[in-house]
């Protein structure tokens, strides 16, 4: 991660710190790059909400669908 920030010197944070991005992305560089808009961080782009949209349904099929003993292999 630390190189990601050094080639990206430029980009403004906003309200968000390294440390923020860092969780929302989970330190994935393509996914950064893909937050940084304009020369901006925006937490707020289409792929993370599809990443949590998809992320979130799964979940819930598995919830449904499983006992609960089985539930805790996706925890």
């Amino acid at each position: 991660m630390e190189e990601w920030w050094k080639r990206h010197r430029g980009v403004t944070m906003g309200r968000y710190k390294e440390s923020d991005v860092e969780d929302v992305t989970g330190c994935i560089p393509l996914l950064l790059d893909t937050c940084k808009v304009g020369g901006k961080i925006d937490l707020t782009v289409k792929d993370l909400h599809e990443i949590y949209d998809n992320a979130a349904g799964f979940a819930q099929i598995v919830k449904e669908n499983n006992s609960e003993s089985k539930w805790k292999w996706y925890v």
